[in-house]
């Protein structure tokens, strides 16, 4: 069976050193002074303002190294993928105290445009991370998985799962990555 098959059978992979260390902290150094746009998570549902879900800001299609990662997931997965979309995420912590989701997980969603999704953390956290839930309405995750640096998870984005919340970091960030086997 082949890896991608697995995740879609409900397996978590988790690729330690995804990137090349010097490609990695120069999307850092590059991540940290991008213009991000307030918004929430999940951003497909109505809140009345985003402080009532999970406070988010990104940058949608962050393209510039989308070719780099689509290589490198092809190779992992031994497929080819298609629908890429690449999203910087910062998370300011001083907004999520004041949001409805000041606990330590955020919304229990999925993400239904994808069959796949994985998240590149920029920092490091044994709470702070990815959660996953066996059913959206679960408190409490049956797997979670911490923030690592150059540590890539790829999950089946029909899962249900949230991010997790480390407050001792003013702000975090990562790399989500959407897409499609073709």
């Amino acid at each position: 069976m082949k890896l991608y098959e697995h995740i879609l059978n409900g397996s978590i992979h988790i690729e330690r050193n995804f990137l090349e260390p010097k490609l990695y902290d120069k999307m850092f150094k590059e991540m940290s002074k991008l213009k991000y746009t307030a918004r929430c998570q999940p951003g497909a549902l109505y809140f009345g303002n985003r402080f009532q879900a999970y406070p988010t800001n990104e940058v949608d299609h962050w393209n510039k190294y989308k070719d780099i990662v689509v290589k490198k997931l092809e190779n992992l997965l031994g497929c080819k993928i298609k629908n890429v979309k690449l999203k910087a995420r910062k998370m300011i912590t001083e907004e999520l105290l004041k949001s409805k989701t000041n606990t330590p997980y955020g919304i229990v969603h999925h993400d239904p445009d994808h069959q796949f999704a994985a998240i590149l953390p920029f920092y490091q956290s044994n709470s702070g991370g990815t959660a996953f839930f066996e059913y959206i309405s679960d408190k409490y995750p049956d797997i979670q998985i911490g923030a690592y640096p150059n540590r890539l998870i790829i999950y089946d984005a029909q899962r249900n799962h949230s991010p997790c919340t480390d407050f001792t970091f003013k702000e975090t960030h990562k790399l989500n990555v959407f897409f499609d086997k073709v």
